[in-house]
């Protein structure tokens, strides 16, 4: 069993039992279009062709991040991927892990502000099988506080191993959001006995329905995967979904570190906006990382810290959900330098990007999707991602061509509006000589 928290790529029925379904098969068509149903009771399904012949997999996406999480249950949707797998009412833990491994599949789950998703792997004789034991994962969870207990342990060290890059962003959202996309992804320690089982059972219940339900497969067949959501038997009520509002902020944590972590960034497009495109072209165009191993770089925000006195990266982030996002640029020095390089990165912004920078963001990142493409996990998590945020799917070729279709000007456009608009900073790690956020704007 598998259990941690990720994001996609880019962004990523009538009442029937599935006993009664057809015999599963790996999808036939040859066609790399993504076929999307939206079923009456307004679960999203969507299928595709696979890259590997005979491997199938299939996800369960449901919007059950953080952001949907209360002042009284923060953490719970950390504790609820971290249960996945414990008895339900339909399987025990043992009987779900050890069928599972009978058929030389894996189950997983991981999580995100947004979605919590549940993926099978398995290949295309099996598909029946560990479709059964994904439905008995998915629904009707107990949480047995004795096993609640057992997995605490766990908890504590998956909280214990985050790098500072990932807390620094997380505090990011809460300064901007302060509530909804600000919640954690993690719990905090002192929460952790404090939800229990009728906590998780009563966010599952609020949660888990049908319109916010998206199932997905690869390599498995249209037919199948309706069949599978119908089966899963949630509720159709109408949840409540509170629309992001972006404020603004700064949070700043001293730790005993070696290096001064810090990103500034601004309110960018969501996913239901045309103008994600440009902030994905915007990042490559800034500087997402050196592309050759080892290297320093040319882009932009790699040029502005070459000069600085110690080891220090600056790469753009473009983080885009639902309705809202944020575009920013990571840092990563040692302290001393950590005023220049903040000052360098910060005038890099203010210059721009040219034609031939925008040409060159344009590539990579067709090629970053074209190479993702080419994954099954990857592939995968994007169709149902995009399914449970946007409604529907498209596929890698479609997306192409939408890049190629960003201007120079909507990119120019997107960087103005990040450098002239109300900004958000976090820092985290030693940083007594990093500017404070009202000293650089």
């Amino acid at each position: 069993m598998v259990m941690n928290a990720s994001k996609s790529f880019l962004f990523s029925l009538a009442k029937r039992h599935y006993a009664a379904a057809a015999s599963p098969k790996a999808a036939s068509c040859s066609s790399k279009e993504v076929h999307v149903t939206t079923l009456p009771n307004k679960m999203t399904i969507a299928s595709m062709e696979s890259p590997l012949p005979g491997l199938c997999k299939i996800a369960v996406a449901i919007k059950a991040g953080s952001r949907y999480e209360k002042p009284d249950n923060l953490g719970v949707s950390h504790i609820l991927r971290s249960s996945a797998g414990l008895t339900t009412k339909c399987a025990s833990s043992f009987a779900i892990s050890k069928n599972i491994q009978q058929i030389g599949a894996t189950l997983s789950a991981t999580s995100d502000r947004e979605t919590i998703i549940y993926m099978l792997e398995t290949n295309n004789e099996n598909v029946e099988c560990g479709l059964q034991y994904l439905k008995y994962a998915v629904v009707g969870q107990e949480f047995r506080p004795w096993e609640l207990t057992d997995n605490i342990a766990r908890i504590k060290y998956e909280i214990a191993i985050v790098p500072p890059q990932v807390k620094v962003i997380d505090m990011l959202h809460k300064a901007a959001y302060r509530t909804g996309l600000g919640n954690s992804i993690f719990v905090k320690k002192y929460n952790i006995k404090k939800i229990g089982t009728e906590t998780l059972q009563h966010f599952v219940g609020t949660n888990f329905l049908t319109n916010r339900t998206s199932v997905a497969g690869v390599g498995v067949d249209h037919s199948t995967l309706m069949h599978f959501g119908e089966a899963l038997g949630f509720s159709c009520e109408e949840g409540e979904i509170a629309k992001a509002k972006y404020y603004g902020g700064e949070l700043r944590k001293d730790t005993n570190s070696q290096l001064a972590y810090a990103i500034i960034a601004g309110e960018s497009a969501g996913l239901n906006k045309k103008e994600v495109f440009a902030y994905a072209v915007l990042r490559h165009a800034l500087g997402s990382g050196p592309s050759t191993k080892r290297g320093v770089g040319c882009s932009p925000l790699c040029k502005a810290v070459a000069n600085s006195l110690g080891p220090a990266t600056a790469q753009a982030l473009a983080m885009a959900h639902g309705d809202s996002g944020l575009f920013g640029v990571l840092i990563s020095c040692v302290p001393e330098d950590a005023n220049n390089v903040v000052s360098s990165v910060m005038k890099a912004l203010k210059t721009g990007v040219t034609d031939a920078d925008v040409n060159r963001a344009k590539a990579q990142l067709t090629s970053q999707l074209l190479y993702c493409s080419e994954s099954a996990d990857t592939l995968l998590n994007d169709i149902v991602n995009q399914c449970a945020l946007m409604g529907g799917a498209k596929s890698p070729a479609h997306l192409v061509s939408v890049i190629a279709a960003v201007t120079t000007s909507e990119v120019q456009q997107a960087l103005q509006k990040i450098v002239s608009g109300k900004k958000t900073m976090a820092a985290i790690g030693n940083i007594h000589n990093v500017p404070y956020l009202a000293d650089i704007i």
